[in-house]
């Protein structure tokens, strides 16, 4: 996404026609949740601190960030207090928020909405979720939303034998409140997988398997500096701002896998935070080289 962005950049400031610019600078969000929201954060910093930096002849050119999602809040998995600070952190930032808006398609200048109203731009940022790939032999009866395959509480595909499945390729039966599956996170398909290993070994040894719990830990969402939301143990305890920002950090640097990474990841995120400014600038295109060097 970051070379992506950086060609776009390069290409606005080569152009002498306003309405292209202005396309080129136009960027359109769909998916209003934490991965949504924290793009749309992004991208508003970096157009208010860096880009009259770096590309002064963008200055005024007009274009405009568009955060799109299909339900009547962002963070709907969130608490009332994150959704509401979060649409207004956002809205502060100048991202303009569309809500009960949906995507219909996208043909490379412009994006049509459900409802046939058409935004002008060349970039579409899809962060709506995932569909699971299908397949061949799982039968369309085993098949749920979003591809994703029907399980029993031991993560057991519904009517097959010996086939398992986690994450964001499951909805699983008979988890108490989560009748639509778990959400598309990390947390889940980590603790599915947990599980799993654990009752694969109680197969083997002739034990009762562990029905799986989803522990909600919380749910972290990041709009920019000082600006982020925290909602713990699920939704019992609300943090807001630096504190929120802290706690984010922490868990992205813990899940890092050695202390070099992630004394170099905070290292970078210091910097970051201190200049206001990410000081890689390298466009790379690996497709480019690699059909190069088999030509």
């Amino acid at each position: 996404m970051r070379n992506t962005l950086l060609q776009i950049l390069e290409k606005a400031s080569r152009t002498t026609d306003p309405c292209e610019r202005k396309e080129l600078l136009t960027i359109v969000i769909a998916g209003g949740g934490p991965t949504g929201v924290e793009v749309s954060g992004m991208l508003a910093e970096l157009r208010r601190h860096v880009l009259a930096k770096d590309y002064p002849e963008l200055k005024d050119s007009g274009g405009e960030i568009f955060l799109l999602d299909g339900t009547p809040e962002v963070l709907m998995q969130m608490s009332a207090k994150s959704r509401k600070e979060i649409h207004q952190t956002l809205t502060k930032l100048g991202v303009r928020i569309r809500l009960n808006c949906l995507v219909k398609d996208f043909n490379g200048e412009k994006v049509i909405l459900e409802n046939d109203e058409t935004i002008e731009t060349r970039s579409l940022i899809w962060t709506a979720g995932v569909i699971a790939t299908a397949f061949d032999g799982i039968p369309s009866s085993c098949i749920g939303t979003g591809r994703r395959m029907i399980t029993d509480q031991y993560n057991k595909v519904k009517g097959l034998d010996d086939i398992y499945a986690i994450g964001d390729t499951c909805i699983m039966e008979g988890d108490p409140g989560f009748n639509k599956g778990h959400p598309q996170l990390a947390q889940p398909a980590i603790q599915q997988g947990n599980t799993l290993g654990k009752n694969f070994r109680r197969m083997h040894e002739g034990k009762p398997l562990i029905p799986f719990r989803y522990h909600d830990k919380g749910t972290l969402a990041i709009a920019g500096r000082n600006r982020a939301v925290a909602d713990l143990f699920p939704s019992k305890y609300h943090v807001r701002g630096f504190p929120a920002l802290f706690i984010w950090l922490f868990v992205h640097l813990m899940g890092l896998i050695s202390w070099r990474n992630k004394m170099k990841t905070l290292y970078n995120w210091v910097a970051a935070y201190l200049t206001r400014d990410q000081s890689l600038r390298i466009i790379v295109r690996p497709s480019e080289i690699q059909s190069n060097q088999t030509n």
